[in-house]
């Protein structure tokens, strides 16, 4: 129910009057007849319901790459499982469960038994595939942790799959008359395929890597509410096992070491309080990170243990406040701190082939960072709001070639609803990054320019502006437009990256024509520039490069449903993706490179029919077209003394038709 202030004025005046309830609750019905009742406009909800969807087709794809959308990279017939069910007992039990795709390449289950709505069990199963490339063209056998040379090129597939399976507990249950809520959640990861990579021996070969690993995380946690105040306590953990040890030669002995296997452990105290003065959060945890796997017995490592160790500390907190009628306050600030406990080993020093006698430590990196923010919202008038932000960031790095660097940065919008059919959001913010006195260093950099900033040391102005323009003229068509603009200068840069720009726009629109039929629309595009300088004689800049990256993306889609007495629903989406990347260089032979870019189209089409009031049948049909190429893939032998995978580019049409039944039960 809805009050205007005239009515709320005489609620409040009239509260001694009220104070006696005459709420229905407290009718004195011990005369009433009400066997005759009856609400004729009353449902009983079916507390038991559900949908099973069972889907069969045709795919037509000759390329695994489109398996990343059509979820298939088989060939021939294709099947899948899905469907969603509720199940309700009179004593509180209940039962939900919800599955997608089961039998593609990526598909999910979830099922979540509860009781009272304060016992929960929950299980989960989702499998991920990403495919790379199945062109690749492999030069060694590689099996058991040995690399052996293959009689001819074979081909492989490079891609990654990934199966979960997780289960959680959660129960809430009252603790000395406050709600308490408890939960422990488990999830194991196995990952599969093969990937990228290089070794020397002793010249450049590019391989096939197999992955095989598994990951276990935990997480248990407790919290207590109360009238104004909550407090969590949280333990997250995570261990990684892999199956592999490394890439072993016959003649070059140990080539790579696989990575190790390692683990994770975080306690986490959290809480807030609220009163009439305002609102504080605060966060703390610790935690730490471990790898103690045994070492590759290396012949150039005469390391044969490793005890490495990262304490890690982090700290935040928020406080807000609310001034008068038009004003709210902000303050927060976060800590965090990377103590770095690992082993320290000593190192001889070689000089081309010669010992030196020369000895060297590896280096322990520590990291601490500690940022602290003020914000402000302004009510200025109904419908127009202002919004103010300062940021201050500050890290410490050791070892560095810059050990401290600090960041001011000031951020202000509107906000304009108060024009009709109109929403206006404008926000720009410009910060500045310094720090320390830079200094390459020999741990750090020994052959590196001394005139060289890396781009997240370096001193840094930034410049950022955002728009945002929302149009409803009427309930049917609404649009909206965002565009975007950053500027990096990298002001005291003479060898390094030396300024950035990104900048873009994005259009959507939606409009019912009809109560039966809706369309839509996007556009977007992006333009992302940079220019860096470098020195091939190691003093001052005698080159430069430019990169302009270019990204597109136009989308469009309809509905149209109450067709054949309400029984057929037609649909369709498009989708067009390009991304183009274009770098000079003028102190290259040729200041051009050739092309790096890719494109897709991307279609679906459906139509549903409704067969009874339970079921009904939905054709689908999608289709994808796929290019990309890049001009660093080159043929297996192209270059003298380098072992490549071969053109790993993509070309190629795919087509996948599929016919789903789906029964209400």
């Amino acid at each position: 129910m809805k009050y205007n202030l005239i009515t709320l004025a005489i609620i409040a005046a009239s509260t001694p009057a009220l104070a006696v309830d005459f709420g229905l609750a407290n009718a004195n019905t011990d005369r009433v007849n009400t066997s005759q009742w009856q609400c004729k406009r009353c449902v009983s909800p079916t507390k038991n319901h559900g949908q099973l969807n069972l889907s069969a087709g045709y795919a037509d794809i000759d390329d695994a790459h489109a398996q990343n959308a059509l979820g298939s990279d088989d060939n021939g017939a294709v099947a899948a499982v899905g469907g969603r069910a509720r199940l309700a007992s009179d004593n509180g039990w209940r039962l939900s469960a919800t599955a997608h795709d089961l039998g593609l390449e990526h598909g999910d289950f979830d099922a979540r038994l509860s009781k009272d709505d304060r016992y929960q069990l929950t299980v989960n199963y989702r499998q991920l595939a990403q495919v790379d490339s199945d062109q690749a063209m492999s030069q060694y056998h590689y099996g058991n942790d040995q690399l052996t040379p293959a009689a001819q090129p074979f081909p492989t597939t490079l891609g990654i799959k990934r199966e979960q399976i997780g289960v959680g507990v959660s129960a809430s249950q009252p603790l000395a008359g406050l709600p308490i809520s408890t939960y422990v959640n488990y999830r194991t990861e196995d990952k599969t395929g093969h990937q990228r990579s290089s070794v020397v021996t002793p010249s450049p070969v590019n391989l096939a890597k197999r992955v095989d690993s598994t990951t276990d995380t935990f997480a248990a946690g407790a919290q207590l509410q109360g009238g104004h105040w909550l407090a969590a306590l949280d333990y997250q953990g995570s261990v990684y096992r892999n199956h592999l040890n490394e890439i072993y030669h016959q003649t070059f002995g140990s080539l790579m070491a696989m990575d190790p296997d390692n683990e994770s452990h975080q306690l986490t105290l959290s809480g807030n309080a609220r009163s009439s003065l305002g609102q504080f959060d605060g966060r703390i945890s610790s935690g730490r990170l471990i790898q103690d796997d045994a070492l590759v017995n290396a012949a150039q490592s005469p390391i044969q243990s490793w005890d490495g160790q990262i304490d890690t500390l982090d700290a935040s907190g928020r406080y807000t406040t609310v001034v008068g009628d038009a004003l709210k306050l902000q303050a927060s600030a976060k800590y965090s701190d990377r103590d770095n406990q690992s082993s320290v080993f000593e190192f001889a020093q070689y000089d081309f082939n010669a010992v030196t006698g020369i000895v060297s430590e590896n280096v322990l990196l520590d990291r601490t960072s500690s940022d602290a923010k003020l914000a402000a919202q302004y009510r200025v008038a109904k419908g127009y709001r202002f919004d103010a932000e300062y940021r201050y960031d500050r890290d410490e790095r050791s070892h560095s070639d810059r050990e401290t660097t600090e960041e001011h940065g000031i951020r202000a919008g509107i906000k304009v609803t108060a024009l009709e059919h109109w929403r206006i959001e404008f926000e720009s913010g410009f910060s500045q990054r310094d720090g320390s006195r830079y200094q390459a260093n020999s741990v750090t950099s020994t052959e590196q320019n001394e005139l060289m900033r890396k781009y997240y040391l370096a001193d840094r102005d930034r410049l950022e502006t955002t728009l945002s323009l929302r149009h409803q003229p009427s309930s049917a068509l609404s649009m909206v437009l965002s565009l975007h603009y950053a500027n990096d200068d990298y002001t005291d840069t003479e060898i390094g990256l030396t300024d950035a720009k990104n900048y873009g726009y994005q259009l959507n629109a939606s409009y019912l024509l009809q109560r039966h039929l809706s369309v839509y629309g996007f556009a977007g595009q992006q333009w992302i520039d940079a220019n860096q300088s470098g020195s091939q004689a190691g003093g001052l800049a005698d080159w430069s490069a430019r990169i302009e990256d270019r990204f597109i993306t136009l989308g469009s889609g309809f509905e149209w449903s109450g067709l054949m007495q309400d029984a057929l629903t037609l649909g369709g989406d498009y989708l067009f993706a390009n991304s183009d990347s274009n770098a000079r260089n003028s102190g290259a032979a040729s200041t051009g490179f050739d092309d790096y870019y890719s494109y897709s189209h991307s279609v679906g089409l459906f139509a549903q029919y409704r067969l009874t009031p339970h079921s009904h049948l939905k054709l689908d049909y999608r289709y994808e077209r796929y290019y990309d190429t890049d001009y660093t893939d080159v043929a297996v032998d192209a270059v003298n003394g380098l072992t490549t995978l071969g053109d790993l580019s993509h070309n190629y049409n795919a087509h996948q038709l599929m016919l789903t039944y789906s029964i209400s039960l």
